[in-house]
């Protein structure tokens, strides 16, 4: 099973999508890291942290010398990038999982370093390939994704609109 490791902004987005139940669905191996879940406000932790006492989402703790210097390593090499964020390429790399994030600076970054990077484009696609979403409901929430963060792909989230409203994947 293929291990995800998910930055803030992807959890973040599927609390205020109301697809934390598809995500736990998928057919991945689903972790976050401790630092990412202090990150999240008390709203955003509430059912996150539901999905990790249900088993849905691991949460990696960071425990050892090791793995504190192995995040630091990456960050006094990394620009711009924040703790949090370099924990989970970190776990990403050490867990040979992908990085599941929406942060450009960690995308570019952690993609230099050969790990495979996704965003929450990805994810929508996952939804309907492993049936969890409808066409309708992908093309519903992939508009409200839109409205929430003006800064993603407006091509690829357009051509998924077109083949979603068709009943037809992408790719």
């Amino acid at each position: 099973m293929k291990i995800v490791i998910n930055d803030a902004n992807i959890l973040i987005d599927l609390v205020k999508l109301e697809l934390l139940e598809a995500f736990s669905k998928l057919n991945f191996d689903l972790h976050t890291t401790d630092f990412v879940i202090e990150e999240l406000n008390d709203k955003q932790r509430e059912p996150i942290t539901e999905l990790s006492v249900l088993k849905k989402l691991g949460i990696i703790e960071t425990i050892t010398i090791e793995d504190f210097q192995g995040i630091n390593t990456i960050l006094e090499n990394s620009s711009g990038l924040s703790f949090e964020d370099c924990s989970v390429w970190y776990y990403s790399k050490k867990l040979s999982g992908v990085l599941l994030t929406g942060d450009g600076k960690l995308r570019k970054q952690a993609s230099k370093d050969n790990l495979e990077v996704r965003g929450i484009i990805y994810l929508f696609d996952e939804f309907l390939r492993q049936e969890l979403i409808t066409f309708e409901e992908g093309v519903e929430k992939i508009k409200q994704l839109s409205l929430l963060n003006n800064r993603l792909p407006k091509k690829e989230i357009d051509k998924r609109i077109d083949f979603w409203n068709q009943n037809k994947y992408v790719g």
